[in-house]
């Protein structure tokens, strides 16, 4: 079976190893940057899979969404992954696995803060022995993100040794920023940001960018494409 799962993998994760790690690695934040609608979500659940696939753990925290919802989003994605490689047989042993490593949780409104994340760590970890490699983010307030709370999320990422995934929500009237920059409003953190990466809608397709890469701000294309109607990546696309 493991096997098969590292066979499944498709996520531009694969093009970040480093040092052994099956992505960025411990210690990193990555922030995942779209307009309202273009999948941002699909892609860090689709890295979530990955690294569900890779053998590791994952922590996913939704400030909108329930359990039900982010877990079905995992479930549909990984039924279009096995069904695109004909090995929906395997289905049920997959999704067991997924479920060991997984856990997700979610905070209504303005409950979630840097404390009630730690507390849900150390939980997690005295409670059931769960570290996560992984630690999700979606659905944040990009418009109230301050510069210390990103320093804090990533250096717990760094305490418990996990590799952090934000969505960052953009919008259509924002100014435009420079090529390989961040938008103006996430500037003030962009120190804290280890990797950056841009969902830009083009001839009704959605194209993946690399801004950020370590302490390099660049403009790469990675030719691959997220299909609007599987939510799944493609790569080698060029235009």
């Amino acid at each position: 079976m493991t096997n098969l799962m590292f066979g499944l993998r498709r996520s531009p994760r694969t093009l970040l190893e480093r040092d052994g790690h099956p992505g960025p690695g411990p210690g990193k934040l990555a922030l995942v940057l779209g307009r309202a609608g273009v999948g941002k979500t699909a892609f860090i659940v689709g890295i979530g899979i990955d690294a569900l696939l890779s053998d590791q753990k994952v922590l996913h925290i939704s400030l909108e969404r329930s359990v039900d919802k982010v877990r079905t989003w995992y479930d549909d994605l990984l039924m279009e992954m096995l069904r695109r490689e004909k090995k929906l047989e395997h289905w049920a042993a997959i999704q067991l696995e997924v479920e060991r490593h997984r856990h997700i949780h979610t905070y209504a409104g303005s409950a979630f803060s840097i404390d009630r994340l730690r507390q849900a760590l150390d939980l997690l970890q005295s409670a059931m022995d769960f570290t996560p490699d992984v630690i999700i983010l979606d659905r944040l307030d990009s418009a109230n993100l301050k510069p210390e709370t990103i320093k804090a999320l990533r250096a717990i990422a760094g305490e418990v040794g996990a590799e952090m995934w934000m969505a960052y929500r953009t919008h259509r009237d924002d100014p435009k920023p420079e090529p390989g920059h961040l938008p103006a409003d996430a500037q003030s953190f962009g120190d804290f940001v280890d990797l950056a990466f841009s969902l830009d809608p083009h001839d009704n397709r959605i194209r993946l960018h690399v801004i950020k890469d370590q302490d390099q701000v660049v403009n790469k294309d990675l030719n691959i494409l997220l299909n609007p109607k599987t939510l799944l990546l493609k790569s080698g696309v060029k235009r």
